[in-house]
């Protein structure tokens, strides 16, 4: 990254006259569920000066983590809000959403200083869409990206969701995912990563970033120093990448230097694994060794460190959220990510306090974090007055329709195919079976839209709808509606980590002399293609323009161009 040696006065002076309070709000990033603010976020902004909000606009409320294996609790958060985890925010318009956003930027602009928030958010693709209402434009996750075999689509789609999401108000991206998914099993990397293969995510990755620079979004690459090679989920556990030091150089580190040599990366995101090449002993969301020795002196990062949400079972059950906090900060890290709505946010701000009146955050460190921060806002023009601008009118453009469709048709893959059993006949009677994804209830975006478009290519097409993971009572109706139809097409989706239904559906191909066509998001034999499956579509996304092209794949009317993403990884591999 370049140096940047001349301070910008505005900034030194304004933190200069900053109460250690502020300083410490500067540095956390707090939880806004839903798309209402309730007082508490308004006194976020106002008693505890957050510096932003991580904005989850599909539920009403941040929930606790609960391991989709064993249905254990592994962060129990307290919550006094009255409100059912998992209950759907109203869906509001752009426009609606726009005026929120607005009227929390104005109330943080009126704090002494006028500080402004920075809204952060998830839009990796396919089912990581934070922002997910209005018509906004949706694409594949990055593996999809990668199996257009384009990398300047990278760069298109970054422009896009820079384009449409800036409209609305949302200025800082969880993205890119960095990490190399180098073990299939991988339960939570899998197609978040571009590809298996070091040199291809760099490459990708570059063009993203390029993308989100141009488009006016922060980005941030993620989780360093990088996890794509665990079979553990970090939400629950503590992941161990065990290589060694010239084995994370060459793999998990190359995106990141790369990234840097060419001052693409503003900001970074931590994993909350452990790296014993480096640092056998912490987390390196907490380790000195890995934040300031690694990134910041060897790899010469000048830019943001942020935290991932420090609410996860990997950090939160080895250390305390507020401890671990306050000793994320001790170690290097700029940015703390704190989701959680409740007691936590004055427990976080107690326990950051006490460090720095111990000393063990030093004035003059905590000045350097705060100026990282409250630069990169500046550049990126969050202190200027925003251009009014109409977001449904962003979102209506052509060009982003388009380049949809386009990333579509070439990212969805035919994995395997039986000439015998595919493409569909119009006059054969198709049962398609879809699983409930998330919250997602738009015209645009709703349970059932494969289904709704295969009939409109087909009369002879009949919809089975089930839970995620089926149900005893969803297996009865499956094979009951089975019966009655002369091929099936049934969803197999895999999110991360939950239990989808492979075993079932082996099970089935097995017994049944049945013609099946699997349609799933992964590539993965691993994860969630049965491995006695005849014929699979890989879609890379659950999203609207993905299915409507695999609608058209089932019935021979559009041929997709997806290539095969991954380098190392052998192809219906067990």
């Amino acid at each position: 990254m370049k140096t940047k040696n001349a301070k910008n006065n505005f900034l030194v002076g304004l933190i200069s006259e900053m109460s250690v309070e502020e300083k410490i709000g500067a540095l956390l990033t707090l939880g806004f569920a839903g798309t209402i603010p309730k007082k508490h976020i308004f006194e976020y902004i106002e008693k505890y000066h957050c510096g932003g909000l991580r904005l989850s606009c599909d539920s009403r409320i941040f929930g606790s983590y609960v391991n989709p294996n064993d249905k254990k609790t592994v962060v129990a958060l307290e919550d006094s809000t009255g409100i059912k985890y998992g209950s759907p925010a109203p869906v509001p318009t752009v426009n609606e959403y726009k005026e929120i956003l607005d009227e929390l930027q104005t109330r943080a602009k009126s704090r002494p200083h006028g500080i402004p928030l920075h809204f952060s958010f998830d839009q990796e693709g396919g089912t990581s869409a934070d922002f997910f209402f209005g018509g906004v434009n949706l694409f594949p996750k990055p593996m999809g990206l990668r199996a257009t075999n384009d990398v300047n689509i990278a760069y298109e789609v970054a422009l896009a969701v820079s384009k449409q999401s800036r409209a609305v108000g949302f200025n800082w991206v969880h993205s890119p995912v960095l990490d190399v998914n180098t073990d299939p099993r991988n339960p939570e990397i899998y197609t978040r990563s571009f590809s298996d293969d070091a040199e291809v995510v760099a490459e990708y990755a570059i063009e993203n970033c390029r993308g989100f620079k141009d488009g006016g979004l922060i980005a941030t690459g993620k989780h360093f120093p990088g996890r794509g090679d665990s079979d553990i989920d970090a939400h629950f556990k503590i992941p161990v990448i065990d290589a060694d030091k010239e084995t994370l150089l060459n793999r998990e580190l190359l995106p990141y230097i790369k990234l840097i040599e060419r001052d693409l990366l503003p900001s970074i995101m931590l994993a909350h694994s452990i790296f014993p090449a480096i640092d056998d002993e912490q987390i390196a969301t907490v380790s000195k060794k890995i934040i300031t020795g690694l990134l910041r002196e060897e790899m010469g990062f000048e830019g943001v460190i942020a935290t991932d949400s420090m609410t996860m079972g990997a950090i939160a059950t080895q250390y305390g959220v507020a401890e671990a906090c306050a000793l994320s900060l001790e170690a290097g890290a700029d940015l703390i990510l704190m989701k959680a709505e409740n007691n936590l946010v004055s427990e976080t701000v107690n326990a950051i306090r006490r460090f720095i009146d111990s000393g063990k955050i030093s004035a003059e460190d905590l000045d350097s974090k705060v100026y990282r921060v409250l630069s990169l806002k500046y550049e990126y023009g969050l202190f200027s007055p925003q251009k009014e601008i109409n977001p449904q009118t962003v979102i209506d453009e052509k060009k982003y329709h388009d380049l949809a469709a386009l990333v579509a048709k070439r990212s969805v893959l035919i994995e395997r195919k039986d000439e015998k059993e595919f493409p569909l006949k119009l006059d054969s009677k198709v049962l398609v079976v879809e699983q409930k994804i998330k919250n997602y209830n738009t015209m645009q975006w709703h349970s059932g839209i494969l289904f709704e478009n295969c009939d409109r290519i087909s009369d002879n097409v009949f919809y089975l709808e089930t839970a995620y993971t089926y149900d005893e009572d969803d297996k009865k109706r499956f094979l009951e509606a089975a019966e009655k139809a002369d091929v099936v097409v049934v969803t197999n989706y895999y999110i991360r980590g939950k239990l989808c239904n492979k075993l079932f559906l082996e099970d089935f191909i097995s017994k049944y002399n049945k013609p099946v066509i699997v349609v799933t998001n992964t590539p993965y034999v691993e994860l969630s293609i049965p491995k006695n499956s005849k014929n699979v579509i890989v879609t890379f996304a659950t999203s609207p323009e993905n299915i409507k092209v695999t609608a058209k794949t089932l019935f021979g009317d559009v041929i997709p161009e997806g290539v095969w993403p991954l380098e190392n990884y052998t192809k219906g591999r067990a």
